[in-house]
């Protein structure tokens, strides 16, 4: 279903469009739960009965689910996750053991939403309807988890209007939303502990010293037990395409297999073995198997996904600077001596001149594209701003196919130790997708 028709079933064109703010709008840090308390209780408070494991972070939240995902499924929970945004269709943002929602299911549970609010005077906006709609949905299933992935921040994101839930997980936190959240990393870190339940435990991915502090304060004021990971304890085996995964050992476990790809997918692994421990000393059954196999077999579209070996294709919806640094890190850690070409797309209130700065290092050319016409930066403009800076080749194509195009058949004549790097946006991943699909059948 796409988000046009899911908001048509919802009934958002009944909502005043001043109150249609979605979660990185102007009005978010003085945003307020009632409205989707109201819509909550008038359909039964279907949160209340929902185990949820809560994941926040600027960075990795969302491999740190599917993976949790995929393991809490292999141990024979029945597992629910609810994620944005979706890629091609809004049923991937509600998921049981890997299968999205199907299309007639949606539309039930948006009508029934939709009924609810012609008694509200305050109507919740539509982030806030797709979250009342996740809680119905994974509580009508019965599922035995739900893992929530946060929309924006933390505190104020619709997500967190359930107050206790069995374990809370911080990913890697930097500069992003800094209009919304704020100007710098503490204060960021503010907002994404707010998720930190009372009396419950937050796993931690071990990072700065100031936003650990933030999370400390936060963790000691709620009485929740902190587990931060440890890198110490870390060992990562070299990479070779022809394998296709990444082994690492972590604490007790050895020689496990990453399929998703990137030195940044270790520190997610490290949370994730963490994570899957506390659930555990809660009283969860969960075998080493299904542990070992969860890492090994998911899948995550759009992150580090390697589209092609020959030429080599690596797409990414790396779309911040501390994102694109991890991501070039990642390609020259595992592609050791490889030049690249660079397909961008950004929205323009990202920091996109850090980001190239931060990819231009041994690019052959950069390819841009304007994947949306509201939110995306102008490629005349980025174009006339980064040729100051760097000297190689910039393309500007009529269309997206025609700049993956040129640019796959530059790699096909190309020395062989060239890739193409497809990034800036995850708006933009289902298309390339799409594309080399085609091309490459």
């Amino acid at each position: 279903m796409t988000w046009e028709e899911c908001m048509e079933a919802l009934g958002t064109s009944d909502i005043e469009e001043s109150t249609k703010h979605k979660p990185d709008s102007p009005s978010y840090m003085e945003r307020d739960f009632s409205p989707l308390k109201e819509l909550l209780r008038r359909l039964g408070n279907p949160e209340r009965s929902l185990r949820c494991i809560h994941v926040a972070g600027s960075n990795g939240k969302g491999s740190i689910c599917i993976s949790l995902q995929n393991i809490l499924s292999l141990a024979s929970y029945k597992t629910g996750l609810y994620i944005s945004p979706h890629l091609e269709r809004v049923n991937e943002r509600f998921t049981i053991d890997g299968k999205e929602i199907e299309d007639e299911k949606l539309l039930t549970y948006a009508k029934r939403i939709h009924e609810e609010l012609h008694f509200m005077e305050n109507k919740p906006n539509d982030f806030d309807l797709l979250t009342a709609l996740a809680f119905l949905y994974f509580n009508e299933e019965k599922v035995d988890f739900l893992i929530l992935e946060v929309g924006l921040g933390g505190r104020l994101d619709s997500t967190n209007v359930i107050e206790d839930k069995l374990l809370a997980i911080i990913a890697h936190i930097g500069l992003e939303h800094t209009a919304l959240l704020g100007k710098s990393l503490e204060k960021i870190a503010g907002e994404k502990a707010g998720i930190i339940a009372k009396n419950r435990p937050v796993v931690v991915l071990r990072q700065e010293k100031s936003v650990l502090e933030v999370i400390r304060k936060v963790a000691k004021e709620k009485e929740a037990k902190l587990i931060l990971t440890d890198s110490r304890h870390l060992h990562s085996s070299p990479f070779f395409l022809e394998n296709g995964y990444q082994y690492f050992s972590y604490r007790e476990r050895n020689d496990y297999a990453l399929s998703l790809l990137g030195d940044f997918q270790l520190d997610n692994a490290m949370v994730i073995c963490d994570a899957v421990d506390c659930l555990k000393a809660q009283g969860y059954k969960i075998s080493e198997e299904a542990v070992k196999l969860g890492l090994y077999s998911v899948e995550w579209k759009g992150r580090f996904e390697i589209l092609s070996k020959n030429p080599l294709i690596v797409l990414d919806g790396a779309h911040n600077p501390q994102a694109v640094t991890a991501l070039v890190r990642s390609v020259e850690m595992l592609f050791p001596g490889y030049k690249k070409r660079v397909f961008f797309s950004v929205m323009a209130d990202k920091n996109y001149m850090e980001m190239l700065r931060i990819l231009k290092n041994n690019s052959l050319s950069f390819t841009f594209f304007q994947v949306d016409d509201k939110r995306g930066l102008n490629v005349s403009t980025l174009k006339s701003q980064w040729e100051k800076e760097y000297d190689g080749e910039i393309f500007i194509p009529e269309s997206a196919e025609a700049g993956l195009d040129w640019n796959f058949e530059r790699l096909k004549n190309g020395d062989g130790n060239t890739l193409l790097l497809c990034l800036g946006s995850l708006y933009q991943v289902s298309g390339i997708r799409n594309f080399f699909k085609k091309v490459l059948a």
